[in-house]
């Protein structure tokens, strides 16, 4: 009896075992649509979704639950800290939803609290992929020094209310681009990764009250933008010396320990990816004029 009913288990164990493992995109029905959304994170856990906390990918994912989809989570193009905001964030879904794109739109933002919002929904080019076809991403970092925070930007901006030293901001920013080790200027979270990584552009900005920091790459460490700021900060106040920034940058992590700025300060800006074009179809638009108010 035990030698009939094992063969059959071991059966039924493997063909669930090749279910499991067999992707999405491969099954009947499927296709990946892309999403490009914008989120105040200021209630926010981050993009990520997680055992507690509110996540933007846990909401896109429920708003999608309630128009039909009953298949993959959606894939981002960042992992997003609790608290940043995104002005333009990309993600991609795998669906069987036969919806017209236009209703998957008016669907998704129906379903979905004020704080985040999606512009279009598209079918994108074949092998497209929200995190590994992206080639840049921009974020920017917003210091207010004027005092007295204006309550519409009050959300997106880290008041600084001490003395700082805009040229030793620029210098010390100068320090960045290129190719470096930023194990120093991570979380031990992403020290576990290669920590390599090459920024294209950073910069500040002074805008009268508003000092904003630009920074450009293809990829970026848990916390490196914040921590980033933290140190030209502490640079622009004399904490930190240029010397002991260019050692942070060649990988030595005994120097000072530098926090890194709060999370409501900063957002990501704009991602790109290669050959953008119009979609083959699509829903929705991503506004021509400002769509941030900084």
């Amino acid at each position: 009896m035990k030698r009939r009913v094992q063969p059959k288990l071991k059966a039924e164990s493997h063909k669930l075992t090749a279910s499991l493992e067999k992707p999405k995109a491969a099954q009947a029905g499927c296709a990946r649509l892309r999403l490009d959304l914008a989120f105040v994170g200021t209630q926010l856990c981050g993009w990520q979704s997680q055992a507690r906390g509110t996540t933007v990918q846990g909401l896109v994912d429920g708003a999608l639950r309630a128009i039909g989809h009953a298949g993959a989570r959606t894939v981002g193009c960042s992992r997003t800290d609790s608290g940043v905001h995104a002005r333009l964030f990309t993600a991609h879904v795998e669906t069987d939803l036969d919806r017209a794109l236009g209703a998957v739109l008016n669907g998704l933002n129906a379903n979905l609290p004020p704080q985040v919002r999606v512009y279009r929904v598209s079918r994108p080019a074949q092998g497209f992929h929200a995190r590994y076809s992206c080639t840049l991403k921009r974020y920017r970092y917003h210091l207010y020094t004027g005092g007295t925070v204006p309550p519409s930007i009050e959300p997106f901006v880290w008041p600084w209310h001490g003395r700082i030293g805009e040229e030793a901001l620029r210098e010390s920013a100068e320090l960045f681009v290129g190719e470096h080790d930023f194990a120093a200027l991570t979380t031990a979270d992403g020290r576990e990764r290669n920590t390599q990584r090459t920024l294209t552009e950073c910069r500040w900005e002074d805008r009268g009250p508003l000092l904003v920091l630009h920074v450009t790459g293809r990829s970026f460490l848990h916390r490196m933008v914040r921590c980033m700021a933290g140190a030209m900060v502490a640079a622009g106040t004399g904490r930190v010396s240029l010397p002991a920034l260019r050692s942070a940058l060649a990988g030595d992590c005994t120097g000072p320990q530098i926090p890194a700025l709060p999370a409501q300060g900063l957002t990501l800006w704009e991602v790109e990816y290669p050959g953008e074009g119009p979609e083959p179809e699509s829903a929705g638009e991503i506004p021509d004029g400002p769509i941030f108010p900084l």
